[in-house]
Parts: C-alpha cells; sequence; structure tokens
C-alpha cells in the first residue's frame, strides 16, 4: 500500500518558465560539436561557472548567472499545490520532490516547497531520471521500498515508464489538458493509510 508520495517539480509542482534565453541550452550548444546533451548539467553538482569554464566561455558567467537568477525569481507554485500537499501529510502521508535538475534550482525548489519530507534531486545523486539510480536513492531516503511509492510527474519517460520499471507506482499529470493534482491522486487521498 503506498505510504509514499513522490513529485516531479518543474511542470508538476511548479510552471515551466517561459525563458526569453535558456543558460543551459546555450552553454550546449557551445559545446565540442558532438550531440548536445544536457546530462552533465543535470548529473553534476557544480554551478553553471564551472560548465562555461571548462567550454571556455567564463566570460558568459554574469548574463548567464543573470538569466538564471530572474527565472528563480520568478518561480511559484501551482495554485492546487500546497492544499494537495497540506492534505497528503494531514492524511499520514510522506512527500517528496524528485527531480532532474541544475545545481543553481536546488536551493530554490527548497525554498519554493519547505513542508516536503526529502527532496532528491538528479545533480546531487549524480543520476538523472530514467536512471534507476535515483528511484534507488528515493527509497533509500525515504526508508521505505518501491511498492511504497506512488510518483507523479508529467514526463512520461521520466516520471511513469522509469517508476514503473522500478516497481513504484506512477501517474502522468498533463497540466496542458487542466488535470490537477487531486485529479491524478484519486483514489490514494480517499483511501486510509495504514498505521
Amino acid at each position: 500500500m503506498v505510504s509514499v508520495v513522490v513529485f516531479d517539480a518543474f511542470g508538476t509542482l511548479i510552471p515551466k518558465a517561459r525563458r526569453r534565453a535558456n543558460p543551459y541550452s546555450r552553454l550546449i550548444g557551445l559545446g565540442s560539436g558532438e550531440k548536445p546533451t544536457r546530462m552533465p548539467i543535470l548529473t553534476r553538482n557544480v554551478a553553471i561557472d564551472v560548465f562555461a569554464e571548462e567550454l571556455g566561455v567564463g566570460y558568459l558567467v554574469p548574463i548567464l548567472r543573470r538569466e538564471i537568477q530572474q527565472e528563480i525569481d520568478g518561480l511559484t507554485l501551482y495554485p492546487d499545490v500546497a492544499p494537495t500537499l497540506a492534505q497528503l501529510k494531514g492524511a499520514g502521508y510522506r512527500v517528496a520532490v524528485c527531480s532532474n535538475l541544475a545545481f543553481e534550482y536546488c536551493a530554490a525548489v527548497r525554498t519554493i516547497l519547505p513542508t516536503v519530507d526529502e527532496y532528491i534531486f538528479s545533480c546531487e545523486v549524480g543520476a538523472a531520471k530514467p536512471d534507476p539510480e535515483i528511484y534507488f536513492d528515493v527509497c533509500k531516503r525515504m526508508s521505505c521500498r518501491p511498492r511504497d511509492v506512488l510518483f507523479v510527474g508529467d514526463s512520461k519517460k521520466a516520471d511513469l515508464e522509469g517508476p514503473e520499471a522500478f516497481g513504484m507506482s506512477a501517474r502522468l499529470l498533463d497540466r496542458g489538458l487542466g488535470q490537477s493534482l487531486l485529479s491524478v491522486l484519486l483514489g490514494v487521498l480517499e483511501t486510509p493509510r495504514p498505521n
């Protein structure tokens, strides 16, 4: 029976920013000419400054930092998040956030979501969803088994297929179709939590 509910962050709890500029995409585009990848940015616990220096574009750091800060300053929660998290906690569920994040966003997500029990971020774990390592880390930090977890997010691959392959229950949330957290949690909040 589910005792832990884990949410993705962006697109699930926090609206994705409408970016005028994407500092990480800019850096990825400056890569070595190989197929661009986001993975090192999502799996290394270092500031964007380090990536810029490694790519030889340290002069871009002030611009990149300004763009990131503007985005962080604009972060908000979807209106249904606070009451839904309170309802889950009140019903005895433990709640976590598991997200593929670059270093700069970790503190901001912790600040905007202070009531969750645990935060599992790809840059801190060194593995990004759907890598099984990050789901293992969820279970380790929440002291639970995969079958105890319901994972909720907006990515079919990372938040539905990945958790299910690891043995967790999972539900896909599509904010674009008007779904709310409560609509995807139907059956969970109505089921009494075991003591």
